[in-house]
């Protein structure tokens, strides 16, 4: 488990390869078109360049041909091709010139670029470091305590500002109050002078009122009689004028009533008298048609008969020729039983060709169905194949680039293995020198930081007091480094480790080493140096927070 607190360790980053872009024929096609379209365009305009130049020209010589009488004075066509030939090759050399000399610009910004970032990342990793940070953390609660700070005396004035508000406003309110009752008094005093002689004005004005009230309650009732008694003359008269209209209506309904009654009774006897009419027209209806279809009947006897009568006498008149008639109606029907069956053939025969014409359309129909189907299914196998051949094509593409990238990949672990035994054979030949004390390097290394780390905080520190921010979180952060760092901190070493034995020291009758002696001065010098640094700063920074302190106390003396 990890804990806010504790330094975090830095991941690694990974970077996510893409997958290889895998486009088809058409659309490289079509790339790489847009990809010359440039080219293609720089071209037609030089074209277009050389026809106007020769255009100009053709011009010019016309009309210098138009002056000089005839005479060629117009270059020839190889001056004009070698002309047109030298400018072409002076523009791509203007444009070679001006390519390389973008290249060259692009690839100083890129290399400026290149640069700052890298003092940006230089400074972001000095300042992210375990003290740095911690600084910087220091400076961030500097400022929000300054806002604090600021925002309490901020605080501190408005509540003075509103005690002082209110006090006033309670002496100007004890004042106006005052004032107030003494208007108020004399308003009231007026107010009531007023009232009383209201007050008698509306007595006298209510008793006019009551008086005129009498008269005029007086004088309605006499109109409400007068008016009460003419309403019931009106009514009474109304009433009347109803009774004798009702009673004409009911006299004029009775006899309404009688006349409806009569003039049924008379329908009523020319229904039944209708009805009698209707029954004895049937009757007489019905009799003469069974009298009708007696004569009928009796009619299509005798027709009968007669018709009958009149088959004998022809057969009896026809018997001598009958065995002719027979032959005549037998060949009759052979005749007609051949043209029958001979238009039967035809029909036979027009509906055997209509079927074998359907049927010739159907096989037709259904083979060219077929041939399309078998033509469908040539063009999707050849779809499948190009398909196929393209999935393979991409694939050997994918793995070709895999196959790159993997190399790329080994290449650069190869490079970066070399690096590595190199750096590791480097560092394996600084520890076999005699001279080198690693111990000694660390130590230096350990009191540079500590110097850099003092007079950060010494500058950042100055920064904040001028800005008015408090420094108690850098000198909590300053307390903290020095305690884990041991800066200030005398080593003492305890009398029973203290040995006496000459091993792995110089004693006497040893050589003296040359460049070790200068290596350990140049050390000792540096240590000196780091040292008077740091003391140096914390001097400074103890400057800094006593007058901080007497910023603080001059407020309360």
């Amino acid at each position: 488990m990890q804990y806010s607190w504790l330094p975090q360790e830095r991941r690694e980053v990974r970077i996510r390869e893409k997958p290889p872009l895998v486009i088809s024929l058409q659309r490289y096609a079509r790339l790489q078109a847009n990809a010359c379209q440039a080219d293609k365009e720089q071209q037609r305009q030089r074209q277009q360049q050389r026809q106007l130049y020769e255009e100009q020209l053709r011009l010019g010589g016309e009309e210098l041909l138009r002056r000089f009488g005839g005479r060629k004075l117009c270059p020839t066509a190889e001056e004009q091709c070698r002309r047109a030939q030298q400018q072409q090759q002076a523009e791509q050399q203007l444009a070679k010139q001006r390519a390389l000399e973008e290249s060259d610009a692009v690839q100083r910004e890129e290399q400026l670029r290149q640069r700052q970032r890298i003092e940006k990342a230089q400074q972001l990793l000095e300042q992210l470091r375990p003290g740095p940070r911690e600084l910087h953390c220091a400076k961030q609660q500097s400022q929000v305590l300054r806002g604090i700070i600021a925002q309490r005396q901020m605080q501190a004035q408005f509540a003075a500002a509103a005690e002082q508000q209110r006090t006033l406003d309670r002496r100007n309110y004890s004042e106006q109050v005052l004032n107030g009752l003494e208007e108020a008094q004399l308003r009231l005093q007026e107010r009531r002078q007023q009232l009383g002689q209201h007050k008698r004005d509306l007595l006298k004005s209510i008793e006019q009122r009551q008086q005129e009230r009498s008269a005029a309650k007086a004088e309605q009732l006499e109109l409400a009689r007068q008016e009460r008694q003419r309403n019931e003359l009106q009514l009474k008269q109304q009433l009347d004028k109803e009774r004798a209209e009702q009673a004409a209506k009911l006299q004029q309904r009775r006899q309404h009533t009688l006349a409806s009654l009569e003039a049924a009774e008379q329908r009523r006897q020319q229904m039944q008298l209708l009805d009698k009419v209707e029954l004895a027209i049937c009757e007489l209806h019905n009799e003469a048609k069974a009298k009708l279809d007696g004569l009928k009947i009796d009619l299509a006897k005798q027709r009968v008969q007669r018709r009958l009568q009149r088959n004998e006498q022809l057969a009896k008149e026809l018997a001598p020729r009958l065995h002719y008639s027979a032959g005549e109606d037998q060949l009759r029907h052979e005749r007609q039983l051949a043209e029958m069956r001979r238009a039967h053939s035809v029909e036979q025969q027009t509906a055997r060709q209509r079927r074998q014409q359907m049927k010739a359309e159907r096989l037709a129909m259904q083979r060219s169905e077929q041939e399309q189907a078998e033509a469908a299914k040539r063009q999707a196998e050849a779809q499948r194949r190009d398909d196929m051949d393209r999935r393979v094509q991409n694939e050997l593409i994918h793995v070709q680039f895999k196959r790159q990238q993997r190399q790329e990949q080994l290449r650069r672990q190869h490079e970066l293995r070399a690096q590595l035994d190199k750096q590791e054979q480097l560092r394996r030949n600084e520890e076999a020198r005699p001279t080198t004390n690693y111990n000694r390097l660390a130590q230096l290394e350990c009191l540079r930081e500590d110097a850099q780390f003092m007079e950060y905080a010494y500058r950042l520190m100055t920064e904040a007091q001028a800005k008015g921010c408090p420094l108690r979180p850098f000198v909590r952060v300053l307390d903290q480094y020095k305690s884990q760092n041991r800066i200030g901190a005398e080593v003492r070493i305890p009398r029973h480790l203290i040995t006496k034995l000459s091993m792995g020291r110089r004693t006497k009758g040893d050589s003296s080493p040359q460049q070790g002696k200068e290596t350990m001065d140049q050390a000792a010098n540096e240590e000196e140096e780091y040292k008077r640094k740091i003391e140096q700063n914390l001097k400074k920074i103890e400057a800094l927070l006593l007058a901080e302190s007497k910023l603080k106390d001059e407020p309360k003396n």
